[in-house]
């Protein structure tokens, strides 16, 4: 079984988030969260999670659409990570 947590809403429609759970999204005061709607069930995720997965989603899209694959990328980075670590130690 799942862990829950609960939460009462307040008559302004506001909702306190659960310790455990801000503890688990490591949020903290200011940051924005955002409400994902899936099946009938409501998904919570820190808003700055979700707009890197947007990314992630756009590069890979375009990655696909330009024949990149994976290894592609990997060699690349590996590159890169070669590059500065020669830059580095200069």
């Amino acid at each position: 079984m799942q862990d829950m947590e609960v939460s009462r809403i307040s008559s302004k429609g506001q909702v306190t988030i659960p310790k455990p759970i801000r503890e688990l999204l490591k949020l903290n005061e200011g940051d924005r969260v955002a409400f994902i709607e899936e099946d009938g069930k409501v998904v919570i995720t820190k808003a700055s999670l979700l707009a890197l997965r947007d990314l992630q989603d756009t590069l890979s899209k375009e990655a696909e659409e330009k024949g990149i694959t994976e290894e592609d990328l990997l060699d690349e980075l590996e590159k890169v990570r070669e590059e500065m670590w020669n830059e580095r130690n200069k």
